[in-house]
Order: structure tokens, then C-alpha cells, then sequence
């Protein structure tokens, strides 16, 4: 026994033991990195968690599970304006340090847009774009698409579509019901958001509000769902047995816009000359003043797609959160409404959005503020730090950092609003107004600025004015939510949200309900 123990210690097995340093060596190199990465990196010194300094699985953890906003914005109440989420991503929460990191193409978007958003078979969109000199050029050529002028020209179409459908749905219901019904209003929002896109840029009038089919839109949400984690995990989602259900919904999405273009430019070879005046008109005639070009029908389709995906979730949600508020503020929802059926006593005629955003600025600060405390869009913001790195309140940031716009955070920041969890739209009602409202980052800002947020305020203005003229609106008696329900600081509670591209109400059906019947001024 102690010749064989004796044999075993002194003899030598390359083939046994070669694999060993090699293995300890490598795990010598990791342990080296991390402590670099969590004590030694130019990050090292601005604040956050201890877990976040070796990681970002602790970020990704909460990006998955549709937790970014609430976990940024507790992040940065503990630690500060500038926060370390992840061994190479750091997190701002001051508005004039995010405008400053959006203000220009020096901080280009992130890998998860480039790796994850964008997918083979699809060609980048508006969104999706990380070359600068391509998000310039498709600028360009959708810029006239979302201008001013245009909306007025499609107004009719989104009041048909929009307000005037629901309406007539509502009216229906309060029929129905015996003169006061009990609603959902997210998925009347929803429903109507993805009408209306569908007349502007699909020709068709997918009617999911009035008849109830809703197909296309959890098309919609499977497409943005995967879209999500492909730019979370973009690995899994490329393996051929993960998400299976969601790419047959994305497939389906393709499938609609081929066919929408392919449909269109037919009637208009068959007509010589456009049949009428829509955003998919308007993508179809689309000319770089620069360059000449014109779209190919794939950047078409992966425009129209994009604008069905943001166009309709994210003004419904904004809707959403802005009725959400009023119930959760019975004064504030008094003073809206007295300030809308006064401004408009004639009720014979649609409110325009010219004459709403001239003569209802308590309306338009209460849009304001909803959209501060519950912005519709609070997912990741991803830009890249500038070749060279670059210096944010005194701390340095090098060029393979991602720096992250936390839109929660900066609407939460108490150094820059006044008791900044109330609900409180007086604040977008003095001198400072304007400058207030710059501050509101929902539809980010500078070169990447939403390019369709003149259609959304469209839709803000034109359903909220006229709802609140023609309907009384209460919770139920058993809401789980509202004034009765309030937290430490003595606010209303909000209904649970999650956030993976935009914020939406975490269970809409019990927690959106609403009691809804015609107002008593005549209607």
C-alpha cells in the first residue's frame, strides 16, 4: 500500500494533470478581471451597488422581467444622479446630462439595437438605426410624414378612426348596460391606437376596437416582446426552438406590410397618381432632398411596421396613465373637465386639436405631468460613450462604457421637481413652463427625438378633450387602486406597471376598469 501511495505522489500523468494549470491560469485571468472591472476601472469610482460592479446580469435580471424603470429609479434614490447599474453601463438620472449624451451622434446607440432589435429579414428602421448617416437619411425622408402640416391633412382619419370610434363604441356600451357601463380602459385605448395606425399606414381599417378582433394587435405585442429580449439576450433568441410563438407573430407582421405596400403602389400604377393622403402615402412618395433616393418597398415595410408597433402601444398607454391619474386625483379630474365643457359648450362638433391646444392649458398640463410620473416609454435608453470617453459631474467615462437615460429617475429626481411622486400640474402652469416641459423626456430628445410625437399629441388632445366633455368617468366601488389606496409619502398608488419597450399596467384587466356614463351638461 505505501509502495502504490508512494508511486502515485512521485509519478507523473501528463495526460492527467497538463489541463490543470491551464484551468487555474484562466481562472486566475477572470478573477483578475473582475477585481480590475469592480475596483480599478475608470468606473470604480461612481456609486452603485457592489453585485452591479462585477455584472449586468443583475440589470438584465430586471430588464427581463419588465422592472428597468422602478429598479433604475431606485437606484438612483439611494445612490445619485450618476450610478454604475453594470460592470460597463452607467445610469443618469439629471435631464440636462441625458440631453447632453442625446444632443448629438457622438454617443451612438447601443449593441442591444444593433445585435438585438434589428434581425435578418428585416431591414433597420427609424428605431433601429445605430449608423448615424442612416437614422440622418431616413430622417429625412419620413420627416414630412409627421409634420405639422400633414396631421391637419389626416386629422379627419384620426378622429374617425380614433376618438370618433370609440365614442361610438362607449355610446354602445353605456346603451348596453342601461345607461352607465363598466369598461376597460387600456384595452379601449389599445384597440383604438392600433385603428387608427392601421388607416394612417396599413389602408384598412383593422376595426379591433369595434369589432373586437384583436389578431393584429397580439401580433404587435409578441413582435415587441421578442423584440425585447432580443436585445436583452440576443444568443437565445437566435437559437430555432426559442420563441417560436413570437416569430410566427413577427412573420404574420411581415407577411401584412408586404402586402400593404406591394397593394398600394399597385393602385397607384393602375390610378397614375396617388389615391389619397396617409403616412403610407406620404412613405411611398418619400424623396431625400440630399441624395435623390427614394424608399425601396422593405424600408417601407420596416417603417410601417415600426409605426404600427410604437404608434399605437405607446400613445394608448400615455392615455392610459393620464385617465389612470385623474381617477387616482378626483380635484384635478374636476378641474379638467369643468375647464374642457366650458371652453367647449357646443357639443355638436368634434374638439380639433387646434382648438384644444389653444384653449385648454390646464388639460395640457395635465398631459404633462402623466406624462412625467408615468411616462409611457421608461424602458433602457442605451447610447455608447464617444471615442476618447468623456467626462459626466466629474466622472469619467471611457469610450467602451454604455451610458443608460433612466426616464423614471429624471422625472423623479427631487432635485429637480418639487415633491416629485404627487401628482401635481400646476407645475407645467407657471413662468417656468416651458422650460418644465423640456424636461419631460418621454419622447427623448435631440438627434433620436421620436419622430412621431406630433401624431401622438394629436391623439392625446383629441381623445382626452372630447371623452372628458361627453362622459362622466368614477372607478368602481371595488378598484383596487385609487385615492383610498395611498402610500408613505400620503399619494395615491399606482396600478403595477412593467416596462419592456414601453410601460403598461402589469394586470389591465382587473386593474382598469372604469365606470363610464354620458355627462350631465345635455349630452
Amino acid at each position: 500500500m505505501t509502495a502504490d501511495y508512494l508511486d502515485n505522489i512521485f509519478n507523473i500523468h501528463p495526460e492527467k494533470l497538463s489541463i490543470w494549470p491551464v484551468l487555474l491560469l484562466a481562472a486566475a485571468i477572470y478573477m483578475a478581471q473582475l477585481i480590475y472591472l469592480a475596483f480599478f476601472s475608470p468606473l470604480s469610482n461612481i456609486p452603485g451597488p457592489l453585485v452591479n460592479r462585477f455584472s449586468n446580469l443583475p440589470l438584465k435580471y430586471r430588464m427581463v422581467r419588465g422592472q428597468y424603470h422602478s429598479y433604475s429609479a431606485a437606484l438612483h434614490a439611494k445612490y445619485g444622479e450618476v450610478v454604475r447599474i453594470g460592470h460597463d453601463h452607467v445610469s443618469l438620472s439629471n435631464t440636462a446630462d441625458c440631453r447632453f449624451v442625446l444632443s448629438t451622434h457622438a454617443f451612438p446607440k447601443g449593441k442591444m439595437y444593433d445585435k438585438g432589435y434589428s434581425s435578418k429579414g428585416f431591414v433597420v428602421n427609424t428605431f433601429t438605426a445605430v449608423n448615424p448617416e442612416v437614422n440622418k437619411f431616413r430622417r429625412r425622408m419620413i420627416g414630412d410624414a409627421f409634420a405639422i402640416h400633414t396631421m391637419r391633412a389626416v386629422e379627419g382619419m384620426v378622429v374617425d378612426a380614433g376618438v370618433g370610434s370609440l365614442i361610438k363604441t362607449w355610446d354602445t356600451e353605456i346603451s348596453r348596460q342601461g345607461g352607465q357601463a363598466c369598461i376597460n380602459y387600456y384595452d379601449s385605448f389599445l384597440r383604438m391606437g392600433f385603428d387608427v395606425i392601421g388607416r394612417l399606414c396599413f389602408d384598412r381599417n383593422f376595426n379591433v376596437l369595434q369589432k373586437g378582433n384583436t389578431e393584429v394587435v397580439d401580433w404587435i405585442h409578441d413582435t415587441v416582446t421578442f423584440a425585447a429580449f432580443r436585445g436583452m439576450v440576443p444568443w437565445l433568441s437566435r437559437q430555432p426552438w426559442a420563441f417560436k410563438k413570437y416569430k410566427d407573430s413577427r412573420a404574420s407582421i411581415k407577411r401584412l406590410a408586404d402586402t400593404t405596400v406591394e397593394t398600394r403602389q399597385k393602385q397607384i400604377q393602375e390610378a397614375g397618381a396617388p389615391l389619397r393622403v396617409d403616412l403610407l402615402q406620404k412613405l411611398v412618395d418619400a424623396k431625400d432632398p440630399e441624395t435623390g433616393n427614394i424608399f425601396t418597398p422593405l424600408e417601407i415595410q420596416s417603417e410601417i411596421i415600426l409605426m404600427l408597433t410604437a404608434g399605437s402601444d405607446t400613445t394608448s398607454n400615455m392615455l392610459t396613465w393620464t385617465v389612470m391619474n385623474l381617477m387616482h386625483y378626483p380635484e384635478i379630474y374636476g378641474r379638467v373637465t369643468r375647464e374642457v365643457r366650458a371652453a367647449f359648450a357646443d357639443t355638436s362638433r368634434t374638439i380639433s386639436f387646434a382648438d384644444a391646444t389653444s384653449r385648454l392649458p390646464y388639460l395640457t398640463a395635465v398631459i404633462y405631468e402623466s406624462m412625467r410620473l408615468t411616462p409611457s416609454f421608461s424602458s433602457i435608453l442605451q447610447r455608447c460613450a464617444p471615442t476618447g470617453g468623456t467626462y459626466i459631474q466629474g466622472f469619467v467615462i471611457p469610450s467602451d462604457s454604455h451610458i443608460c437615460v433612466s426616464i423614471s429617475a429624471c422625472h423623479r429626481n427631487p432635485r429637480l421637481w418639487k415633491d416629485p411622486e404627487t401628482f401635481d400640474p400646476e407645475r407645467f402652469l407657471g413662468p417656468d413652463s416651458a422650460a418644465r416641459m423640456r424636461d419631460v423626456l418621454v419622447f427623448s430628445s435631440g438627434v433620436r427625438i421620436c419622430i412621431g410625437k406630433n401624431l401622438a399629441w394629436f391623439e392625446l388632445y383629441l381623445v382626452l378633450a372630447n371623452i372628458l366633455r361627453r362622459y362622466d368617468l368614477s372607478l368602481p366601488v371595488d378598484a383596487p387602486y385609487g385615492p383610498h389606496r395611498l402610500d408613505k409619502v400620503g399619494a395615491p398608488v399606482e396600478i403595477p406597471a412593467q416596462s419592456l419597450l414601453v410601460t403598461a399596467p402589469r394586470n389591465p384587466k382587473s386593474d382598469c376598469r372604469l365606470i363610464i356614463s354620458l355627462a350631465e351638461t345635455g349630452f
